[in-house]
């Protein structure tokens, strides 16, 4: 599944670009991320900032480092991505994968992290 042309447009909401970098030593390279507005909400976070990572399961590790509970609100227990989280890197859906959390990244990806929002009276 490919995202549209306009799409990274709604997540750009912010002049200012926050950066998180990975430990010095490792071979990581910088990626943009954007986010839904639930998770800038809940977990405070910009929508759309800047990560060192040498893959997506690192990326988590980043931010969370950061932002405690960024990885909990995008991975179950067992380590794998929700059911209701869609991740993208480069416009494929790399969500279901397996091995999505060993994704690796390549300087200037885009990750797009879309959690679903369910919900409300009966």
């Amino acid at each position: 599944m490919a995202i549209g042309a306009g799409f990274p447009s709604r997540f750009a909401q912010s002049a200012r670009q926050d950066s998180y970098r990975g430990s010095s030593g490792n071979k990581v390279v910088p990626v943009r991320v954007h986010v839904t507005q639930m998770l800038v909400r809940h977990l405070n976070v910009r929508p759309e900032f800047v990560v060192d990572a040498k893959s997506l399961g690192g990326l988590l590790d980043e931010v969370d480092r950061e932002h405690r509970g960024f990885q909990d609100s995008i991975c179950d227990e067992s380590g794998k991505i929700r059911v209701y989280v869609n991740v993208f890197v480069n416009g494929e859906n790399v969500s279901q994968d397996s091995e999505a959390l060993s994704t690796p990244l390549s300087d200037g990806d885009e990750i797009y992290i879309l959690a679903s929002v369910a919900g409300g009276n009966a």
